[in-house]
């Protein structure tokens, strides 16, 4: 998903937009019509029409208008926000909740409604809940057990997560070959979210210091670079750009995939091969997003109170909660306890239970406004400056300047 374009930028495609977003109407036989924006791939967007289908039957006082938004999609909901046409229900990550805060409502949102406590907690900003969570996409480790079995190496476990020493260790030992016949040990290792498995964070726990001067954000810095050399067990990102890495897992070509999304699953249903599994991501885990829904400000109180009703029905209603993974498609992790065993019967005879797990095992990371334009300059500067990308100065150097640069786009 794209992320949020500079404010001059904004008006250039304003036109473009605004008629592909709007609010509600009242029909003649007194129903309410709402409209509700999101993203997503084909069969993404069919799962969530088939959850709105699945509303509609339930409350047939409420129509709701589906608003697929198949590009650049925060840029067009900030234009049709800033036009007046603001969808009345509006699908958005927690990590950019801060951002569009002003333009939603605040909700109420029931902690005992969710099996995970900091589900409900990642749509709070200031104190306030600005939207109601309603999916998890958390991270796992793709395995390809064929690797394993050549290389004479044990699979990792199913269920206990292996500290980052050991994976590196386990990602060298099954790494063979020369390229472009190189078999990896590991897909790349991302600093951005290998610094949640070592420990580390981009900011602090409130979003209001950057944190990426610290031991641990220069040691995972200095442990991608290690990964990726000539003698390394992963491929640089330029070998990887524009592959699909799970291609490459499930042909053998990668012993690991540590960032596994739920996207992925049916890739993996579809692979009838049972030496591909999944387990936990090493160490402390990896970043987890979620997704919630927010009300527009600019709704009227007849609209409000159909996007509440659309809201808890999405967030709360197995009706719903059921839809969110099959074996053809998955948005992700049901955020109701009732709906787990949906999610697992998508994928029966591979390990989903890994996806559940890591709902406790992963951080959610606090929503920050500045966020995209800090993570932009911040993976720019690192990778031109650094052996992360075509640079050679000392990480040690680089990152509390980077930081500062972080401090100041805070500030």
């Amino acid at each position: 998903m794209k992320r949020i374009l500079p404010a001059a930028a904004l008006g250039v495609t304003a036109t473009l937009v605004l008629s592909a977003c709007g609010g509600s109407t009242e029909g003649a036989d007194g129903s309410t019509t709402i409209s509700f924006a999101y993203w997503g791939s084909n069969a993404e967007s069919d799962t969530l029409k088939a959850m709105v289908a699945a509303f509609e039957d339930e409350h047939p006082d409420i129509d709701v208008e589906p608003n697929w938004i198949q590009s650049d999609y925060e840029q067009k909901l900030q234009v049709s926000i800033a036009g007046g046409q603001a969808p009345t229900v509006a699908e958005i990550s927690h990590t950019s909740l801060a951002g569009f805060a002003n333009a939603f409502q605040e909700v109420d949102v029931d902690p005992d409604a969710y099996y995970a406590e900091n589900v409900p907690d990642s749509m709070e900003v200031d104190g306030e809940h600005r939207a109601v969570p309603f999916v998890v996409k958390t991270k796992v480790m793709g395995v390809n057990g064929n690797v394993f079995e050549t290389a004479g190496v044990p699979v990792p476990s199913p269920d206990t997560p292996l500290s980052t020493e050991e994976f590196a260790d386990l990602a060298r030992q099954v790494t063979s070959g020369e390229p472009p016949e190189k078999v990896y040990g590991s897909a790349p290792v991302w600093f951005w979210g290998w610094l949640t498995a070592e420990g580390g964070a981009v900011f602090n726990e409130d979003g209001t210091e950057c944190t990426l001067d610290s031991d641990i954000a220069v040691r995972t810095v200095e442990y991608v670079i290690d990964a990726q050399a000539p003698d390394g067990f992963a491929p640089t990102p330029l070998e990887a750009e524009g592959q699909d890495l799970f291609d490459w897992l499930s042909i053998g070509r990668l012993a690991m995939q540590p960032d596994f999304g739920p996207w992925d699953i049916a890739k993996l249903v579809a692979v009838d091969d049972p030496m591909l599994d999944l387990v936990p991501v090493p160490g402390l885990g990896a970043p987890m997003e979620i997704d919630g829904l927010g009300i527009s400000r600019d709704a009227t109180p007849e609209e409000t109170a159909a996007a509440e009703e659309f809201v808890a029905f999405m967030s709360t209603s197995p009706e719903a909660q059921d839809l969110l993974t099959t074996a053809e498609s998955s948005l992700g992790v049901p955020v109701v306890e009732d709906s787990i065993d949906s999610f697992l019967d998508a994928a029966p005879d591979r390990n989903l239970q890994a996806f559940v797990d890591a709902v406790d095992q992963s951080r959610v990371m606090p929503s920050v406004a500045e966020e995209p334009q800090i993570r932009t300059d911040f993976q720019n500067d690192l990778t031109s400056r650094t052996a992360v990308g075509s640079g050679d100065e000392d990480p040690a150097e680089v990152l509390p300047e980077l930081n500062e640069a972080c401090q100041a786009s805070l500030r």
